[in-house]
């Protein structure tokens, strides 16, 4: 077994593949909860008794690990334009993930080997996987797998309910799904009774849908007279200055929304002219279900998501049955405007209950619930803590916008090279790690977060986003008026950086091909779905395609998903430009050092929600979300980015968030517990990390929204029925909770108190510095050296606590915060796994 105290630092290297786009479901940590199956033999549950309570017998099955290895795997070795998410959808058993080794605990085939630090289970990993040597994997009595052992498809509300009874009174676990995009694998677990939703009445998309409605003020009923919330999500769009929604059933995923939405369009269009009339904000991801992709908080930036908000802004009213057995329906009922903000803000929140859940819906009756249910909470939690965690979402009510035509076009340093997928003629060396490439990410900084200096409206700029994973470029989805406004500014940017470009040695030619050439690579189209439609001719031609296809790993397995304030990416824009263009080279070959940015933040995504929801701080506040390797989370990062990025962990009194939850890898955690300035080491047992690291709860949430979810959690499952893999978990009542907050020594001992607030926190700030420090490869990039600085408590949105001079983004000054930017591809591992036949 590998020393706990050696880093195999070759295996960290090099790395590269494509990372994969998708959505995903539900995350969190390990945290204390009550074991709703402790003792429960599944196999001598009456569950003949529960299926005859069903709408179709035959939608319960047994299931276990041979069905995810019969049905599931034959996918993952086709070739990549045969390999399809739509075709493990469609599997029997209903238990297949879109990535291979999510059926397993932690993503991880020797999960169960509790004795292996992290980096010994991926050394063993990738020691045991290979071309034609699957052996742990085709092991179906591998205690790793995390197989639920009964799947239940239900197909109306009837059959949720009965399983939520079935499952209080036996005192088992529920495990819920639709899509499986999970990166951490919480949409699946052992010893469950599985709800796969993929069969779910699809409101969206059914035959003759109503689902999609107008709001006319006329028509709706005053709040006071609406009993049963029928009219509430009228009133709530309205409000919001919306004229439409569209209710989504719990079958349904991005694809059939997107094609519904369409079909009305076309509808519209042939009766009314004029065009199309609705635009739905939503995901990239055709194959990715809103109800797992809306509740984390939704990137929506191919559907003009930097306008409108992200995905969890867009609920106007939910419909779940909450573990204890309650089928709800609840919206805002009340709001004030808000100054700043793009939607009122919420101030209440009304529900009732449906009295006959076991009826067609034609017969349920909605009114006052008979006990009391927290419906303010629920509405927060459920907005931005995670889908899985509150109850069973059987439908959702999402807003619609004004339409606006769709223009994409590729932009980066990467737009301008050829051999990098651009449409421009210029060369490799004139563009990468050089002022033409560094000028290209600076202008796309400035564009998206300070627009002003291009005489360019906040709103015009947000009418752009750039949601692709790509290196050295991102693919850029414009409404509107938009691309025109970003591609005549990148011009008359050009045009002002000329004479210094030219003094850099950068070829005037060059210059002037750089400003024209970006403007053929530009495409119309109607709406998104129409830029994803699958035209291959072959079974799902006609559907978004499927994305992310298939993987053998979760993408994100070694990645921390780093959420970049807003004013820090400005501060720093010109280290941050150079990293975006970061490429070496090795005998002449030029190998991509750049890191993949996620530039679907800032603007509506700050300000265009209820402020009722629990979307961390750090998320509405980021300017980008940047994947980072978790090798590179070292005490460089946590003493000096960190408190550069966010000046409240110097001196706070509880830990901010600072993950973005979009694609959210199982490893992640946050720095030591009692010192946060020292990393999470991948050198412990995953059972070590979990006691003495800051949870990936804790790191997506913060300290205190955490503490709250937790809260609402326990009241809405006491008994953890809901208890996925990293989600949000019950509270153990008889419990303490351990703080978080570090010592107010610089001592890396934990305090003997149990006070939560320490008077004051020693903290590193930058200094004037360079050091070397891991990346992909091995480079030296601005660095500072440590100097001890008392900080009070800060907002995420107040810049860095430090001298006037360490403020600059000038490189020569020694003041740009040192981040080890890592590739998307974190291990060796990564570019095997996903290259397997």
């Amino acid at each position: 077994m590998m020393s706990s105290r050696t880093r195999p630092g070759l295996l960290l290297l090099g790395a590269r593949v494509p990372f994969l786009l998708g959505g995903l479901l539900l995350l969190g940590s390990v945290v204390d909860c009550a074991d709703a199956t402790s003792g429960v033999d599944l196999s001598n549950l009456p569950w003949d008794e529960l299926r005859a309570s069903l709408n179709d017998v035959t939608a319960l099955i047994e299931t276990g690990p041979e069905d995810y290895l019969e049905q599931c795997y034959p996918v993952f070795p086709l070739p990549d334009v045969d390999r399809s998410h739509y075709d493990l959808l469609d599997q029997p058993a209903g238990v297949c993930m879109n990535q291979l080794l999510c059926g397993f605990k932690g993503c991880n085939p020797f999960a169960n080997y509790t004795d292996l630090t992290i980096l010994e289970k991926w050394v063993k990993f990738l020691g045991d996987l290979g071309p034609n040597n699957f052996t742990i994997v085709k092991d179906v009595s591998n205690p790793s797998y995390n197989v639920p052992n009964y799947v239940l498809f239900p197909k109306v509300l009837a059959d949720v309910h009965a399983a939520v009874a079935f499952a209080k009174e036996h005192g088992i676990e529920l495990s819920v799904k639709n899509s499986g995009h999970s990166y951490t694998g919480a949409s699946t677990k052992a010893d469950t009774l599985h709800l796969n939703m993929n069969h779910y009445r699809r409101y969206a998309s059914e035959e003759n849908s109503k689902a999609l409605v107008e709001c006319i003020a006329d028509e709706v009923t005053d709040n006071d007279d609406d009993t049963t919330l029928a009219d509430q999500p009228c009133r709530v769009a309205l409000a919001r200055k919306k004229d439409a929604f569209l209710r989504v059933g719990g079958g349904e995923n991005w694809d059939k929304v997107y094609r519904a939405v369409k079909e009305y369009n076309e509808a519209w269009n042939a009766t009314n002219g004029g065009g199309y009339k609705h635009l739905i904000v939503g995901g990239a991801a055709g194959t990715v279900s809103p109800m797992g992709w809306t509740f984390q908080g939704g990137l929506s930036g191919t559907t003009n998501g930097r306008t409108h908000g992200f995905g969890v802004d867009q609920v106007l009213q939910l419909e779940m049955v909450l573990p204890l057995g309650h089928h709800v329906r609840f919206g805002p009922s009340e709001w004030t405007e808000a100054e700043g903000f793009r939607y009122p803000r919420t101030t209440k929140v009304t529900g009732v209950c449906n009295s006959e859940p076991s009826k067609d819906e034609s017969e349920w009756v909605w009114g006052p619930c008979t006990e009391d249910i927290d419906f303010d909470g629920l509405w927060f939690a459920q907005n931005g803590g995670g889908g899985g965690s509150y109850g069973i979402v059987t439908s959702i009510y999402l807003q619609l916008h004004e339409y606006l035509p769709l223009k994409t076009f590729t932009f980066g340093s990467g737009a301008l090279v050829p051999e990098a997928g651009g449409k421009c003629n210029l060369r490799w060396d004139e563009v990468f790690s050089a002022p033409l490439g560094d000028a290209v990410w600076s202008f796309v900084i400035d564009y998206f977060h300070n627009p002003s200096i291009f005489n360019v409206t906040e709103e015009t700029s947000d009418l752009c986003a750039a949601p692709a994973f790509l290196r050295l470029s991102v693919g850029v989805c414009c409404y509107g008026d938009g691309a025109d406004a970003m591609l005549s500014s990148w011009k008359v940017f050009l045009e002002s950086k000329k004479e210094d470009l030219i003094e850099k040695g950068v070829n005037s030619t060059s210059i002037e091909t750089a400003a024209s050439c970006v403007d053929d690579a530009v495409l119309s189209w109607n709406d998104y779905a129409e830029t994803v439609m699958d035209r291959s001719g072959g079974p799902h031609t006609g559907k978004s395609t499927s994305m992310p296809i298939p993987s053998y790993t979760s993408t994100t397995e070694y990645a921390a998903n780093i959420l970049l304030p807003r004013e820090w990416m400005l501060e720093n824009k010109e280290y941050l430009a150079s990293q975006l263009n970061a490429v070496s080279y090795n005998d002449g070959v030029p190998v991509i050092e750049a890191p993949a940015i996620y530039l679907a933040f800032g603007g509506g995504g700050a300000t265009a929600h209820d402020q009722a929801n629990s979307l961390s701080a750090a998320h509405r506040g980021a300017g980008g979300m940047i994947f980072q390797g978790l090798h590179t989370l070292d005490e460089d990062f946590w003493a000096k980015t960190v408190p550069a990025m966010y000046p409240q962990v110097t001196g706070g009194s509880s830990f901010p968030a600072f993950v973005g939850s979009n694609h959210v890898g199982p490893n992640t955690r946050g720095p030591l517990k009692n010192d946060w300035t020292k990393p999470c080491s991948l050198d412990m047992t995953e059972e070590e990390r979990d006691a003495k690291c800051v949870s990936l709860q804790e790191a997506i949430w913060g300290t205190e929204t955490l503490a709250r979810l937790e809260i609402l959690k326990t009241a809405v499952d006491p008994h953890g029925m809901l208890s996925c893999h990293g989600c949000v978990q019950t509270k153990k009542m008889e419990s303490t909770t351990t703080s978080t907050v570090p010592s107010t020594t610089t001592s890396t001992v934990p305090s003997t108190t149990t006070s939560t607030v320490p008077s004051t926190t020693t903290s590193t700030v930058p200094s004037t510095t360079t050091s070397t420090v891991p990346s992909t490869t091995i480079s030296t990039v601005p660095s500072t050296t440590t100097t001890t600085e008392t900080s009070t408590d800060a907002t995420i949105d107040d810049p860095v606590k430090d001298s006037p001079d360490q403020n600059k983004s000038d490189p020569s000054s020694g003041a740009n915060v040192a981040i080890p930017y890592t590739s998307i591809a974190l291990l060796g591992v990564f570019s095997v796994l996903l290259s397997l036949p």
